[in-house]
C-alpha cells in the first residue's frame, strides 16, 4: 500500500483521522474448466456499478450520493493506471490528487477502492458483492472501469464534498497570470480562507478579493508568478477547527514527467528530509499566523526510533505490536503535557507529508497553536524493488528535555512582550495591583478546577480592577492552562492598543480536567491613560 498516513493527538484530545480507505483486490484466474463469461464493455460495468452504489446507500437508509462527472473521469484515469503503471493497483495520494484535480474536481482526499481482475466480468462481479462502502457520509461519487487485454480494473471514488468551487483552469500556459477562484463552503463550515502553495514550497494566504456571499461564499484573486506546480486550498472552519474543504493543483507551463520530478524533489537522507519537512511545516504555520515549531533532539530521537521500528517489524500504526503508544515512547518523566503524532508512508518523505498535510486529522496536529516543538524521523527502505519512506512526526507543547522554569511568571511576561512587539504596539507596564488580583484569580481557578473561577468571589473581577486602578477606563482578563509558561497564546486583549497595564498571576498544580503539573495563568489588562 502506498500513500498511507495516520494521525494521533494525545493529552485530552481524540485520535486523528484514519488512513484513506485504499483497497486493492486482485481476483484469481478462474479454473480452466470454468464456463466462458459473456463479454462486457467498460461503460456497461460502470452503469451497473453506479446503480449498485445508489442501492447500497438506500438499503441502509442513507441518502444516495450523486454521480459526479469529474470524479468519474478521475476514476477512469486511475483504473487505466492501475493496469498499466501501478503494480499494487493502489494510487499514492499525490497521484490520486493529480487525477482528481486534472478532472476538474477539488475534493481534497476522496476515498478510493480499487479492484483488479484477470477476467473482465470478474471486476464488476467482485464490486457487486461488496457492501462496505456505505458506512460513512458520501455526497458525490465516481466509478471508472478500464480493460487492458483480458484484464480489468474498477475504481470507486467517494467524497463528502465540503465546498463547491466554480470551474477553474488547471493548466496555464504562461507565468504571471492572475485568476479568480470563487465558490462557497457547504454548511456547517464557515469563514472561508484561500491559501496557495507556490512551486518553491512557500505557503501564502490570499485575501478575499470581494465581499463573499454570506459567511460561506469566497472569491480570491490568485497570482501564478512563476512556472511550476501550485496547490490551491480552500479552508473552512467548523467545530473541530480549520479543515481543508477543497484542494486542486494548477500547473503553469509544461509539467515535468512524474517519475523524474519525484526523483529530483524527494530527499534521500535523514538530514535532507528533516530540513525539508521542518521548513514545510513552518511555512504552513507562518501562513496561518501561528508560532513556528522548534526542532527538539529528544523528539527527533523518539520519531526516528519509531519509524525504524515500523520498517524493521513490518507494521504501520500508532499502537505498536506490544501495545505501546506515543505516551510510552516519550522518555520517562518527559514534560510533554500535550503531544501529537502523525504517521505517513509513501515513495518519499515529501510525498508522505503531502498526505499528512492535506488530511483533516493530521492537519489538526500541524496547526495546533499549543504546540511549540517538533521532531521528525524517516526510515528509508525498498519494498518489492520500490522506494518507500516511513515518516513519523511528533509534536509537543513543551520541550521534553527542558527542566521546570526557574521563574515562570517572568517567562509569561517575556512571552507577552515578544508578542506585543511583533504587533508593533507599545510595551505594557507591569502593575503590582493587577498582579495581586491575578494571583488570587489563578489560585481560586485551580481550587475550583474552573478557569472562569466565579464561585465565591467577593465581587466581580472587573469591579476589583477598577477599585485597584481608579483611573482605568476598561479592564479584561485572559486565562490559560498551559504546560509551558512561554506558550501562552496571543489574545485580543494583548492586541488591544489602548491596554497599557498588565498583571500576571500564576500557580502550578494538578487538575482532573486539565492534567498534572499544568500552569494556571491569569493575565489582567487595564486601559489607563
Amino acid at each position: 500500500m502506498r500513500g498511507v498516513l495516520l494521525g494521533l493527538l494525545l493529552a485530552g484530545a481524540s485520535a486523528g483521522a484514519q488512513a484513506p480507505a485504499v483497497v486493492s483486490v486482485p481476483v484469481p484466474v478462474p479454473d480452466a474448466g470454468a464456463l466462458p463469461v459473456p463479454a462486457e464493455t467498460p461503460q456497461a460495468q460502470e452503469a451497473r456499478a453506479r446503480l449498485h452504489v445508489q442501492r447500497e446507500f438506500e438499503r441502509v437508509g442513507r441518502r444516495a450520493p450523486s454521480s459526479d462527472k469529474a470524479l468519474e473521469a478521475a476514476a477512469r484515469r486511475l483504473a487505466r493506471e492501475a493496469l498499466a503503471e501501478f503494480t499494487t493497483g493502489a494510487p499514492d495520494l499525490r497521484t490520486l490528487t493529480e487525477a482528481v484535480s486534472d478532472s476538474g474536481a477539488a475534493d481534497p482526499s476522496p476515498k478510493v477502492l480499487v479492484i483488479r481482475a484477470w477476467v473482465h466480468a470478474h471486476a464488476i462481479e467482485t464490486f457487486l458483492a461488496r457492501t462496505d462502502f456505505n458506512d460513512e457520509r458520501v455526497s458525490h461519487f465516481g466509478v471508472g472501469v478500464a480493460f487492458l487485454g483480458e484484464r480489468a480494473a474498477l475504481v470507486l471514488l467517494t467524497a463528502d464534498r465540503k465546498a463547491e468551487v466554480l470551474p477553474f483552469s488547471r493548466m496555464l500556459a504562461k507565468a504571471g497570470t492572475e485568476k479568480r477562484v470563487c465558490g462557497r463552503l457547504v454548511p456547517p463550515l464557515l469563514s472561508p480562507q484561500v491559501f496557495v502553495t507556490r512551486p518553491d514550497g512557500e505557503v501564502e494566504g490570499v485575501n478575499l478579493s470581494r465581499a463573499p456571499t454570506g459567511t460561506n461564499g469566497f472569491c480570491a484573486l490568485v497570482t501564478f508568478a512563476t512556472p511550476g506546480s501550485y496547490t490551491v486550498e480552500v479552508v473552512g472552519h467548523g467545530n473541530a477547527g480549520p479543515e481543508v474543504a477543497s484542494l486542486f493543483l494548477v500547473q503553469v507551463g509544461a509539467r515535468t514527467a512524474r517519475g523524474g520530478q519525484e526523483a529530483q524533489r524527494e530527499p534521500t537522507t535523514l538530514a535532507e528530509a528533516r530540513t525539508a519537512l521542518y521548513e514545510r511545516i513552518n511555512t504552513l504555520r507562518r501562513a496561518h499566523k501561528l508560532p513556528e515549531l522548534t526542532p527538539d533532539a529528544t523528539l527527533e530521537d523518539v520519531s526516528l526510533r519509531y519509524s525504524t521500528r515500523m520498517a524493521t517489524e513490518g507494521f504501520f500504526a500508532h499502537i505498536a505490536p506490544d501495545g505501546s503508544t506515543l505516551t510510552r515512547r516519550l522518555p520517562e518523566g518527559t514534560r510533554y503535557v500535550r503531544a501529537g503524532e502523525n504517521l505517513g508512508l509513501a515513495a518519499g518523505p515529501l510525498a508522505a507529508h503531502f498526505g499528512i498535510e492535506h488530511s483533516p486529522g493530521h492537519r489538526k496536529n500541524l496547526m495546533d497553536p499549543a504546540f511549540r516543538f517538533m521532531g521528525v524521523g524517516v526510515a528509508f527502505q525498498k519494498v518489492d524493488g520500490r522506494d518507500q519512506a516511513i515518516v513519523t512526526e511528533v509534536f509537543t507543547a513543551a520541550s521534553p528535555g527542558a527542566s521546570l522554569p526557574a521563574d515562570p511568571v517572568s517567562d509569561v511576561y517575556e512571552a507577552l512582550s515578544r508578542q506585543r512587539a511583533t504587533l508593533k504596539l507599545p510595551p505594557l507596564v507591569r502593575s503590582e495591583a493587577l498582579e495581586q488580583l491575578a494571583r488570587e484569580h489563578a489560585r481560586r481557578a485551580l481550587a475550583q478546577d474552573e478557569p472562569a473561577a466565579g464561585n465565591g468571589d467577593p465581587s466581580p473581577l472587573h469591579e476589583r480592577v477598577f477599585s485597584a486602578l481608579p483611573d482605568a477606563g476598561t479592564a479584561s482578563v485572559d486565562f490559560f492552562v498551559v504546560g509551558d509558561p512561554n506558550a501562552v497564546p496571543e489574545s485580543r486583549s494583548l492586541a488591544t492598543a489602548t491596554n497599557t497595564r498588565v498583571g500576571v498571576g500564576l500557580v502550578r498544580g494538578n487538575s482532573k480536567r486539565f492534567g498534572q503539573g499544568q500552569y494556571w495563568v491569569a493575565v489582567i489588562y487595564a486601559a489607563v491613560p
